[in-house]
C-alpha cells in the first residue's frame, strides 16, 4: 500500500497524471499538423490524462474516460487528433491489465474501440498502419497482466511467510510455556528437597544442642549449606524466569550426582543407602537430570512423609532401559503418598517426556516404592 497520497490519491499516480496532461496541452496547441478545434481536443486531452490519477482506484474508469474521449475525437475529426492521447491510453490499458476486476472484458471494449478509431483515421493506410495501435496495445496490455502476475506471486509469498512467522511465534510461545513449567518443576524439587533436610537437621541440631554441642554445630553448619545452595539455586532459577540472569556456569546434576544426594539425605537422619545394577554408562544429559529429580523428590517424600527407618535407592542399568527405584519402610500410603501430589504428577510428566512409566504405591511388605523405567536406545 502506497503511504505517499496526494487528494487521497497515490502520489505517483498523480504526478503520472500531471505530466501527461501537460505533454497533452503542449502536443495540441504546439503543433501545427493537427486540425480540428484545439480548445476542444486539447480539453478532451486534459480529462483522459487527468483521469490516470484514479488508475488504482478505479481502473476501469481510467479506461473508459480515455477510450470515450478517442471515439468521440474520431467521430468529430477522425482522428485522435494528438500523439499524447496514445501514451494516455498505453498507461490506461497497462493499468487496467495490472489493477482491474475484469481486465479481459475491459480488454474487449478497448480493442472495438481501436478498430472504430482506426477506421476512422484518414491516415491509416496499409495493414501495417491497422496492427499498429493493436500492437501497442498488446504490449502495454501482456505487461500489466505479467506484473498482475508477479503481484500476486508476491502477495502470496507474503502470505505465506505472514503465516509461517504467525506459526513460529506459536511454537515460539509455546517452548516459554512449556520451559517456565519445566523451571517450575526444577523449583518444586529444589525446594521441596532443600526444605525437607533443613528441617530434620534443625530437629536434629535441637537434639543434640545440650549433650553434644560440637555435633550440633555440624549439624547448623550443614543447615546453612544447603540453604545457602537452594538460594542459590531458586536465584538463577527466577533470574532465568524474568530473563535477567545469565546461564548457569555450574552443570545440571546428573547420575554421578546421586551418591552425595543419598550421602547428604544421611547426614539429615534418614539411613539412605545407594545401589548401583549393571554398568554405567553415559546417556542423554536431559534423561539423567530428570533421573536425579526423581530420585530427589523421592528421597525427600521419604523425608517429610514416610517416617522412614531406611530408604534405598537404586539404579539399574539395563541393556534397553534405566531403572531408577526409592524404596523405604516407612508408612507406605498413608506416609510417602500423602501431601498434594503435585510431585508425583510432575514426576509422571518428566518420565512420559521420554516414553518411560512411573509407579508409585504402598509394598506388599510395607513401605512405600517409587519406580521409574526410562527407555533407552542403544
Amino acid at each position: 500500500m502506497l503511504r505517499n497520497r496526494l487528494f487521497g490519491l497515490p502520489a505517483a499516480d498523480v504526478a503520472l497524471a500531471v505530466v501527461l496532461a501537460v505533454y497533452s496541452q503542449l502536443d495540441v496547441y504546439l503543433t501545427s499538423e493537427w486540425h480540428g478545434n484545439k480548445a476542444v481536443t486539447g480539453t478532451v486531452a486534459l480529462v483522459m490524462a487527468v483521469s490516470l490519477a484514479w488508475r488504482r482506484v478505479a481502473p476501469r474508469v481510467t479506461l473508459a474516460v480515455p477510450v470515450g474521449g478517442l471515439v468521440l475525437l474520431s467521430l468529430l475529426y477522425g482522428g485522435s487528433e494528438t500523439g499524447a492521447n496514445l501514451f494516455i491510453l498505453l498507461a490506461a490499458s497497462y493499468s487496467v491489465a495490472l489493477y482491474g476486476r475484469d481486465p479481459v472484458t475491459a480488454a474487449g471494449v478497448y480493442l472495438i474501440t481501436a478498430a472504430v478509431h482506426t477506421g476512422l483515421t484518414p491516415e491509416v493506410h496499409g495493414i501495417g498502419d491497422w496492427l499498429w495501435e493493436f500492437v501497442m496495445f498488446g504490449l502495454a496490455f501482456g505487461t500489466g497482466l505479467a506484473m498482475r502476475t508477479r503481484h500476486a506471486r508476491t502477495e502470496s509469498l507474503e502470505l505465506q511467510a505472514d503465516t509461517l512467522r504467525s506459526e513460529q511465534d506459536a511454537r515460539a510461545a509455546a517452548a516459554a510455556e512449556e520451559e517456565r513449567r519445566r523451571i517450575a518443576r526444577e523449583l518444586h524439587d529444589i525446594v521441596s528437597h532443600g526444605l525437607g533436610v533443613m528441617v530434620l537437621q534443625a530437629g536434629a541440631a535441637d537434639q543434640v544442642l545440650d549433650r553434644d554441642p560440637a555435633r550440633a554445630r555440624e549439624v547448623i553448619a550443614s543447615i546453612r549449606a544447603v540453604g545457602e545452595e537452594a538460594i542459590g539455586q531458586m536465584g538463577t532459577l527466577l533470574g532465568l524466569i524474568r530473563g535477567d540472569a545469565e546461564l548457569p556456569l555450574e552443570p545440571q546434576p546428573t547420575l554421578a550426582d546421586i551418591a552425595r544426594l543419598v550421602a547428604r539425605t544421611r547426614e539429615a537422619g534418614l539411613a539412605a543407602e545407594l545401589v548401583v545394577q549393571g554398568t554405567r554408562r553415559p546417556l542423554p544429559a536431559a534423561l539423567e537430570l530428570s533421573a536425579y529429580r526423581i530420585v530427589q523428590e523421592g528421597l525427600t517424600n521419604a523425608l517429610k512423609h514416610a517416617a522412614a527407618a531406611q530408604t534405598t535407592v537404586t539404579l539399574r542399568y539395563g541393556e534397553r532401559d534405566l531403572l531408577v527405584e526409592v524404596a523405604d519402610d516407612g508408612r507406605g500410603a498413608n506416609g510417602n503418598g500423602a501431601g498434594s501430589r503435585r510431585g508425583l504428577a510432575g514426576m509422571a510428566e518428566r518420565v512420559t517426556v521420554f516414553g518411560g512409566q512411573l509407579q508409585a504405591g504402598p509394598q506388599p511388605q510395607g513401605g512405600w516404592v517409587l519406580r521409574a523405567a526410562f527407555p533407552v536406545s542403544q
